[in-house]
């Protein structure tokens, strides 16, 4: 029998996540979750930032429901998405 084949250490890398809650958030509400920048649509909060990984992701969502807000969306910002909007 062969050993498992080894795999090559992928490195962690920090990601932008867009998130999406229903309604406005208020700025006290905004101080708790750390590190996230945010902008005000019609009827729609979007939270946005760079993390440095999954668990920081599920950390932030959890934050998120402990408010009671909505989560309406969650995406994965990537360099052509950013330079779609320029």
């Amino acid at each position: 029998m062969n050993p498992p084949a080894e795999r090559p250490a992928v490195p962690t890398a920090r990601a932008l996540y867009q998130l999406r809650v229903s309604g406005s958030i208020p700025a006290d509400l905004v101080r708790d979750l750390e590190g996230v920048n945010m902008t005000v649509e019609p009827a729609q909060t979007v939270l946005y930032g760079t993390l440095p990984d999954q668990s920081a992701l599920f950390g932030l969502l959890v934050r998120i429901h402990d408010l009671g807000l909505q989560l309406l969306e969650v995406r994965r910002i990537t360099d052509e998405d950013i330079a779609d909007t320029t």
